[in-house]
């Protein structure tokens, strides 16, 4: 080879050279535009080798979103696996194995994963199997991550709040609407009461001392009647001074004596902003044991057994039974 030829090739060594830094430069600033860009949206970009587990994380440390530091989790499916939440655990892994196993044409799934700190995080995990061998086994997958942790956590206060009483906190009549449909058609199912609870003279307090005061009265009885309702039972305002508690028995013996106990327990005082209330109760009771009456009559007939209640001097209990139809 003559100096002339090795002269060129020298200067073409030096042209690739040059160029393959110049594409490294051009690669190394699309990715970090395409992070940049990623991290904007929250959405972190992985890829998995099906055959031996591993993972890759393009965009972000492999466990960052959980809150590890780098290294301190293996990049793989089974490290993945062991942070997903137990009550998620089962419908995660059968749809990503559904995909795998071309029951899907994609693996899409909102679930938690647990945090470093012990908390959980939610995720919105998407992917899809990108090549596979000549016989259709999958080889790779790509898909992302979203912490979609806040998001979830408005959409599950709000549909908390949509079941309960904004200011005790108790179930609302939807709510317990929901519980007595899942009483009457249980297996278990043998009957059950309404406890209508009307606080006697309770619009003298609001005229009196104000809806402040008046409001943080309610508040403590609502406390004092979910101390003492049985567990089995559901605690519920209607607004205004109403309770419902809804019990899964129709004994009138028991349903009497849980009548008294909160008659009893309301001849205490009960101390708001320096002042002390004694709080009457007009309580009625419906009984039900067959699956025809619809919760409004029933409803209906605890309102009446309540009135019974005031007329016959209020703080009492009477007890009404809706008859089954025949």
């Amino acid at each position: 080879m003559n100096k002339s030829n090795l002269s060129q090739i020298n200067t073409e060594f030096a042209q690739l050279k040059f160029e393959n830094e110049q594409l490294k430069n051009a690669n190394k600033l699309l990715s970090e535009k395409l992070a940049a860009a990623l991290d904007g949206t929250g959405l972190v970009i992985w890829e998995q080798d099906v055959p031996t587990g591993k993972l890759t994380v393009y965009n972000q440390t492999f466990g960052s979103m959980c809150g590890y530091q780098p290294h301190e989790l293996e990049a793989t499916v089974e490290s993945w696996e062991n942070n997903l939440h137990p009550d998620d655990k089962e419908f995660v892994l059968a749809a990503f194995n559904d995909h795998l196993n071309g029951k899907s044409l994609r693996y899409e799934v909102e679930h938690r994963m647990l945090h470093k700190e012990g908390a959980y995080t939610w995720v919105s995990d998407i992917g899809r199997v990108i090549e596979v061998d000549d016989e259709g086994n999958p080889l790779r997958m790509m898909g992302t991550h979203e912490n979609i942790t806040t998001e979830k956590e408005y959409e599950l206060s709000l549909a908390k709040y949509a079941n309960l009483d904004p200011l005790t906190s108790l179930l609302n009549r939807k709510a317990l609407y929901h519980s007595f449909k899942l009483l009457t058609q249980s297996s278990r199912y043998d009957g059950g009461a309404f406890l209508f609870i009307d606080l006697d003279d309770f619009k003298k307090v609001n005229d009196q001392y104000g809806h402040k005061v008046g409001d943080k009265l309610l508040l403590c009885i609502a406390q004092l009647l979910s101390s003492l309702a049985p567990k089995s039972t559901k605690v519920a305002r209607f607004g205004g001074d109403e309770f419902i508690i809804l019990c899964d028995t129709s004994n009138k013996k028991v349903l009497t004596m849980l009548a008294h106990t909160l008659l009893s327990a309301f001849e205490k005082e009960i101390p708001i902003d320096g002042i002390s209330f004694i709080v009457g109760l007009s309580i009625g009771v419906c009984c039900f044991s067959g699956t025809e009456a619809s919760f409004d009559q029933i409803y209906e007939k605890a309102d009446e057994a309540m009135y019974q209640s005031k007329n016959n001097g209020k703080n009492n209990c009477s007890i009404l039974e809706i008859e089954p139809i025949t």
